[in-house]
Order: C-alpha cells, then sequence, then structure tokens
C-alpha cells in the first residue's frame, strides 16, 4: 500500500513540474531573453577582454605599465579595425555589388550546366534530381532565413548599444582582468572550492588558446586564399577569400562550404579554373587542419574526430547556424566538467574507503 501510495505522490508530483513548466516556461524565456539583451555589451566586452588580456599581460611582463599596455593594445587592435573598414571594406563591397549585378546570368549559366549534367545523367529518378531553386531554398532555409522586415527596435538597440558600450566597459575589463581573477580565485578558496578554481582555470586557458587560435586562422585562411585566388582567372577574389576564411568558424566543413560558392562562380567561367579553385580549396584546408591549426594551438581538443562531428550535428540540429560554431568549445566545456565530476567522485570514495578504513582500525 505505501508502494502504491509513494508511486502516486511521484505521479501527481511530476505532473505538477510539467503543468507549472507550461505556464511558467515562456515567463522564464522571456526574461532570460530580457537578460541577454540587458548583459549583451558587457558579454560583448569580457569576450573582447579576454582575447586580448594576454597580449597585454605579456606587455606587463615586459616592465610596462598596466594601463599604458592596455592603451597600446586597445590602439593597435581599433588602428587594423580601421585599416580594414577604410582599405579591405571598400573592395568587398565593390565585389559583392559587382558579384550582384551578374548574379541573373550566373543563375542561368549554373541552371544550364545542372540541366545538362543530368541528360548526362538519365539513370537517376527525377524524385532525386534538383535545379538550382532547390539548391538556393535549401541554403536560405539552412544558414541564411533572415529577413530585414524581422529587425526590430531592441535588435537595433542591441547593435548600437554593443557598438558603444563594448569598448568602454573591455577597456575596464582589460585593465582589471587580473585582479577579477584574483577576487575570484580568493572567493572560491574561502568557500574551498578548490576543484571549482581549478575547472575555472582550465577552462580559461583551453577557451582561450581556441578563441584567439581560431581568430589568426580565419584572418589568415582569408588572407592566403584571396592571394590564390587573384593567381587564377576567378573574379572578386577578395569575396570568395572572406567566404572560405570566415566559414572555417565552423569546424570540419566549414571551409568547404565557403568554398562551393566560388567553386559554382568558377564553373561559369571554365571546368579548368573550378579545378584549380577547389584544388586551391582542399589544399588551405588540408594545411590548415594539418599545420597551422596544431601550431597556433587553437581548435585542438582531447576528442575523437566522430565526436566532434557528432558535437557539430547535434547543436546544429538544436541551435542552428550558431550551435555549428560553438560545437567544439561546448564540447571541451562538457568534456571539462564530466572530468571533473569523476575526479571529484573519485577522491570522495577515495576519501571514504580510507576513513572506514581507520574506523576499522579503531
Amino acid at each position: 500500500m505505501n508502494r502504491f501510495l509513494k508511486g502516486g505522490l511521484i505521479l501527481i508530483l511530476l505532473y505538477i513540474i510539467i503543468l507549472l513548466s507550461y505556464y511558467t516556461l515562456p515567463i522564464i524565456v522571456n526574461f532570460l531573453h530580457y537578460i541577454y539583451h540587458l548583459l549583451l555589451p558587457f558579454i560583448a566586452a569580457f569576450f573582447l577582454a579576454f582575447l586580448l588580456h594576454t597580449l597585454v599581460d605579456r606587455l606587463e611582463n615586459r616592465g610596462i605599465h598596466r594601463l599604458v599596455a592596455v592603451i597600446f593594445i586597445y590602439l593597435l587592435f581599433f588602428i587594423f579595425i580601421a585599416y580594414l573598414i577604410s582599405v579591405v571594406v571598400p573592395v568587398f563591397i565593390a565585389q559583392i555589388q559587382s558579384f550582384n549585378q551578374r548574379m541573373p546570368d550566373l543563375y542561368n549559366q549554373i541552371e544550364n550546366w545542372i540541366q545538362a549534367m543530368w541528360q548526362e545523367l538519365p539513370f537517376i529518378p527525377n524524385q532525386y534530381r534538383f535545379d538550382l531553386t532547390d539548391l538556393l531554398d535549401f541554403a536560405e532555409t539552412q544558414f541564411f532565413n533572415f529577413d530585414i522586415r524581422k529587425v526590430k527596435i531592441t535588435t537595433l538597440f542591441d547593435s548600437f548599444s554593443v557598438i558603444i558600450l563594448t569598448p568602454i566597459v573591455s577597456f575596464y575589463f582589460l585593465y582589471d582582468y587580473n585582479n577579477i581573477k584574483k577576487r575570484i580565485k580568493k572567493f572560491l578558496m574561502r568557500q574551498r572550492w578548490r576543484y571549482m578554481y581549478k575547472l575555472i582555470r582550465d577552462l580559461e586557458n583551453g577557451l582561450g588558446s581556441y578563441f584567439r587560435g581560431l581568430v589568426l586562422v580565419m584572418n589568415l585562411l582569408t588572407l592566403v586564399s584571396t592571394i590564390c585566388f587573384m593567381f587564377t582567372d576567378l573574379d572578386y577574389p577578395v569575396f570568395f577569400g572572406f567566404l572560405v576564411g570566415y566559414t572555417n568558424v565552423i569546424p570540419i566543413i566549414g571551409p568547404y562550404l565557403g568554398g562551393i560558392p566560388a567553386v559554382l562562380f568558377a564553373l561559369t567561367h571554365s571546368l579548368h579554373t573550378a579545378i584549380i579553385v577547389l584544388v586551391i580549396i582542399v589544399g588551405l584546408q588540408f594545411i590548415e587542419s594539418n599545420f597551422i591549426t596544431p601550431y597556433v594551438q587553437s581548435r585542438s581538443i582531447d576528442s575523437h574526430p566522430i565526436m566532434i562531428l557528432l558535437a557539430i550535428i547535434f547543436f546544429g540540429k538544436l541551435f542552428g547556424i550558431i550551435g555549428m560554431i560553438a560545437a567544439i568549445p561546448l564540447l571541451y566545456v562538457i568534456l571539462l566538467i564530466s572530468k571533473y565530476i569523476r575526479m571529484f567522485y573519485r577522491l570522495r570514495r577515495a576519501k571514504n574507503i580510507k576513513q572506514k578504513a581507520k574506523h576499522i582500525e579503531l
């Protein structure tokens, strides 16, 4: 009788929890969404300080006052941004505009090429055939499902607050970064949360190496691919180099996704140019994966490639393109937390065994 009573109480409790979750979940989501928009400039500022603090620390270790080091790195960073805006961005925009003007002709050429391909492959059933419209619809659904009409005032306010507040707040974060770390360490040690401090330290080192290396590899790949495209007959090398470099933010498959438009565009010129572009993309990806990335210590985590692919698929299914980008950092966080949980329970079990043995001896 007691079992049935306990089982019934558990079922009622679960029903109440599900019911409360059903009615309160939208409120919680809206509240978290509001907090996210409120803290977005501070999150962006801390992320910027997180990327740049290593450079400031190195200058400070050389005897330069930290305030001077922060100002110097800040000036260097914004000079680089200003250079990109003044030199690279106009070229990039001009190539996009020129590319956009040629889109109708390119569309017809690629459509004709696809139709010619199916004529050469008559044995493939009609239900498995596709045209350029199907490809564009798939790409829009998966990656570029954005409508300017959905931009709200809050989105514009977020952009304004990030642009204005992020540099100011990140300056203070960057200047006081080590003091913030010391305060966190002091608090955790006072609470005897030694393993929590070690976990945060390992997360900082691992994610810092990942993100700093990722930014370096993306820009290096953009530069090298642009130069390589300039030596081919491919038009708009800056535009396609940017696509190849910055889609590298998606692990493993990113550069290939960014290289598809370049190869398709090269096909409208000649098959020979398309093959050369394809060889460049595959070669750059091989060099980046096997030499550049391990050298800069960016994205190497102690995990099997199959696990990384599963993480990309899983988080991509949950969060779309953002999930694919964040797959490796999230996987690293999950693996590291699980490692410390196992370590904690092993030490706790060993401590209990030791106490029992000591009690038996007494």
